[in-house]
């Protein structure tokens, strides 16, 4: 097994900076539409059709369909546990789709029906291997003597996100190549694979198919198989494409990006961030050893960005004096959130939330650290004091508690926009379409309401108070 990825590592007050290749590309793909299992070779009763699925990441095996089209689920018991393969068959393929895990659940995604990509319920694990989600799974010889199993390569970081989100896979897989004479001439190979828009393989070559494939021997073409016999999963938005060029030559920048990683505490980088098309100034990422990761605006008091894995990518603030452009990038599976305000007076319920706060308004006093490291930001804006505390109590978790003093008459707190939120009950709510998830006190009653075509979760303060929640994903 090789993996074609240059690796170098230096500590730097407290972080481990690593550089590794990278690559990404781009697709514009031909959709598997899922209005029945027609494209699917004899699919068994486990695979339904729905236009989305609910799943409790709470509970083992909780997977129910949503009535409609769009979505495919594996309802699988011991009976009924069979795989799902395309009719299609492929050879160099480029695959984009969703997918979403059940609590303790297991699958996997096999290229040609032979070279798996792992799907697993890893949700929070600090050191994948080739078993959990987005690892390229062993290969298997009952012969051996010494380790059956062999050659299977763990993701570079884990991406995996909570049972019951749907998350996005996104690959380039390049086929063995064969002579005229039938013998094998180049292995097969993932050239790239992304687990929520986190690189997690890199050039890794196959020598052969990987266990539990539907084949034994390697053929230019195969069909993509989706596992059903181990855990319940759901798809959608299956799409592929046939890559053209390598994906390696549409990478931008220099081949080993610098990364900055914390090793046993929280690391504060003070930098500029490209935000949109923005270029922020006065931004604090915070990355902690268990891989949960933010960044915060301290002009404005906003939670800006939230990541998964790896921490920061430092190659343009580090690397020849960081010109042009002289700031950090996430490195990780990276959710963007509203860098407006967190804090803002509303006349009324029509009172449009500030984007803003006016630089005369806001008075900065910095930060302080607990005995973890982890920050406190310390603000004045028209008279209210602030202090906003972001911790991370575990690896699936952010937790925030915003501290009002002398609050103006009218004063909210808006915990997020987003083009959809909705409640699932006990002070949980669902962002976006299952994108992660907000937990408040269930005795708080927060304002959902209509803006600018998504809706607002706000929240009022009366009297001084500490307004807490949690991001989950």
């Amino acid at each position: 097994m090789n993996i074609v990825s240059k690796v170098t590592c230096i500590v730097v007050a407290g972080a481990i900076c690593c550089n590794y290749a990278t690559a990404q590309s781009k697709s514009t793909g031909v959709d598997i539409l899922l209005n029945d299992l027609n494209p699917f070779k004899k699919a068994g009763k486990n695979w339904v059709v729905a236009s989305s699925a609910n799943s409790d990441f709470n509970k083992p095996g909780d997977l129910t369909p949503v009535k409609g089209t769009g979505a495919v689920l594996n309802i699988n018991s011991p009976k009924n546990n069979s795989q799902l393969v395309t009719n299609r068959e492929f050879g160099d393929l480029e695959l984009d789709l969703d997918f979403m895990m059940v609590k303790g659940s297991n699958s996997g995604v096999y290229l040609q029906g032979r070279y798996e990509i792992q799907l697993f319920d890893s949700w929070g694990k600090l050191n994948p291997t080739y078993s959990d989600c987005g690892g390229v799974y062993q290969r298997w010889d009952e012969k051996r003597t010494d380790h059956k199993g062999y050659e299977g390569i763990a993701p570079l970081t884990n991406a995996a996100k909570a049972p019951g989100l749907w998350q996005h896979l996104h690959l380039v897989f390049r086929a063995p190549k064969f002579d005229a004479s039938g013998q094998k001439t180049a292995n097969a190979r993932f050239e790239e694979v992304h687990l929520n828009g986190a690189l997690v393989q890199d050039q890794v070559e196959v020598t052969g198919p990987t266990r539990s494939g539907m084949f034994e021997d390697e053929k230019s073409t195969g069909p993509l198989m989706f596992q059903g016999d181990h855990g319940k999963v759901a798809f959608k938005n299956i799409k592929y494409s046939i890559p053209q060029e390598s994906a390696k030559q549409n990478q931008e920048g220099i081949a080993n990006p610098i990364l900055v990683n914390p090793v046993a505490k929280p690391y504060l980088l003070r930098s500029f961030m490209g935000y949109g098309d923005k270029k922020l100034t006065h931004v604090i990422s915070v990355g902690n050893p268990n891989q949960t990761n933010y960044s915060y605006d301290l002009s404005r008091g906003a939670l800006i960005q939230f990541w998964r894995g790896r921490f920061v990518d430092a190659t343009d603030m580090w690397f020849e004096r960081g010109e042009p452009y002289q700031w950090a990038r996430p490195a990780g599976s990276l959710t963007i959130l509203s860098d407006a305000p967190s804090i803002a007076v509303l006349v009324n319920s029509d009172t449009a939330w500030p984007d803003s706060i006016p630089f005369e308004a806001v008075k900065v006093k910095g930060y302080t650290l607990d005995a973890d490291r982890a920050p406190s930001f310390q603000y004045t804006v028209n008279g209210v004091n602030v202090s906003d505390k972001i911790t991370s109590p575990n690896a699936t978790t952010l937790f925030r508690q915003i501290t009002i003093e002398n609050p103006s008459p009218n004063l909210k707190v808006r915990v997020l926009k987003a083009d959809k939120i909705a409640s699932a009950g006990k002070g949980r709510y669902i962002v976006n379409d299952k994108s992660y998830f907000i937990k408040l006190d269930e005795k708080v009653k927060p304002l959902i309401r209509q803006s600018d075509g998504g809706q607002e979760l706000i929240i009022p303060v009366e009297k001084a108070s500490t307004v807490s929640y949690s991001i989950i994903w």
